[in-house]
């Protein structure tokens, strides 16, 4: 009978384990697709294909961290890295700007990594794609604990309020409602010396234990 339970147990976690690595490899392809449609589209489809594999690719960078980790606790300074890069390859523009990351090495759920995650990628790319549209500048990405959590914060020394008012686009209306979903707080400067986003939330930890 012990003999029995454990085949039938060795069995559903290999079924597991295949399902995960046809679900990694599902999100590897569309992300592939999208960034090779990007290519060849005219230049608004380009950049919502090429938004689109983004978001995808933060999305399998989840996945992959979490099956690393073998539960549902994630290393935030792993996936927030992994993003970072995932936005500098992904810039098609050849910019002159130097990325500086520094990220505490921070715990999380699934849900909140998720959402940092994203709200990460949304803000780095702004900052690539509008603060330094057209100048030499920097980014820095940090992500720091706090007594109750943990900031995320996002700056760069672009144009800032420059050109006037400042829009946001879809990506950066999506950030509000994922810090909605964490409880978190937004502050937001913007001035000719650059932009700052700033996040600060609970639900982050310094031990994978303590969750």
């Amino acid at each position: 009978m012990t003999r029995s339970v454990s085949r039938t147990t060795a069995f559903a976690a290999d079924a597991v384990r295949a399902a995960h690595h046809q679900i990694g490899n599902s999100l590897q392809s569309v992300a592939s697709l999208l960034s090779m449609e990007s290519r060849t589209a005219p230049p608004g489809a380009a950049s919502i294909l090429s938004e689109a594999g983004r978001r995808v690719r933060t999305v399998m960078h989840l996945h992959q961290r979490l099956q690393e980790g073998g539960g549902d606790v994630v290393r935030l300074d792993d996936l927030l890295g992994d993003v970072c890069r995932d936005v500098a390859e992904l810039d098609t523009v050849d910019r002159d700007a130097e990325i500086r990351i520094d990220l505490d090495s921070l715990y999380a759920d699934a849900r909140t990594a998720s959402a940092l995650a994203m709200i990460t990628a949304e803000w780095l790319s702004n900052a690539l794609e509008h603060g330094l549209v057209d100048r030499a500048g920097g980014v820095a990405v940090t992500l720091e604990r706090t007594e109750t959590g943990a900031r995320l914060v996002v700056s760069d020394t672009g144009i800032g309020s420059t050109r006037g008012e400042w829009t946001p686009g879809f990506g950066l209306a999506l950030v509000p409602r994922l810090a909605a979903q964490l409880g978190a707080s937004i502050t937001r400067s913007i001035s000719p010396a650059g932009s700052r986003f700033e996040l600060v939330c609970s639900g982050v930890w310094s031990d994978p234990g303590q969750s």
